[in-house]
């Protein structure tokens, strides 16, 4: 019985530890909870494959909507292809546009981007990522690969 005690102490000094590491925003807990995480980036395409995954998702942003009227006045950032073809969306709400510097709609279109969060699906299917705060998404500088046509003219 005392044993038993003993381990049930040390669970309880486990879990706020843990508490303390999410609270310093160490990203412990959500891997800890059930979502996995993994390890690579992915495209857009992938992420569909990534559901409920703790990952980050890159690619080019390819349309921009802010959708003023509607509830909770969403900015949606449509990967690979515009709307409705995109194969992924990052879904920036009203709380969360406030805390970006300059507008997420004009400030991301036509850049690519990488997005880190729990991916979902929408109503339609398609994986999306709930936007909460600016730090989860990044500019990509890397200029795209160079073509075959490119890389051939230079080959004599």
């Amino acid at each position: 019985m005392r044993r038993w005690i003993s381990l049930v102490k040390i669970r309880r000094i486990l879990l706020c530890v843990l508490a303390v590491l999410a609270a310093c925003g160490l990203g412990v807990v959500p891997a800890l909870a059930g979502d996995k995480v993994a390890s690579k980036n992915l495209t857009g395409e992938e992420a569909a494959r990534h559901v409920q995954e703790t990952n980050t998702v890159c690619g080019p942003v390819a349309s921009t909507r802010y959708v003023e009227g509607s509830p909770n006045k969403p900015t949606y950032l449509n990967f690979d292809h515009p709307y409705p073809h995109q194969t992924f969306t990052a879904v920036i709400g009203e709380s969360a546009r406030a805390k970006f510097k300059d507008a997420p709609e004009v400030a991301f279109k036509e850049k690519t981007i990488c997005a880190t969060g729990l991916i979902t699906t929408n109503s339609r299917g398609k994986a999306q990522m709930d936007i909460t705060d600016p730090s989860q998404i990044v500019i990509q500088d890397t200029p795209p690969p160079a073509t075959n046509q490119t890389d051939a003219a230079t080959v004599k």
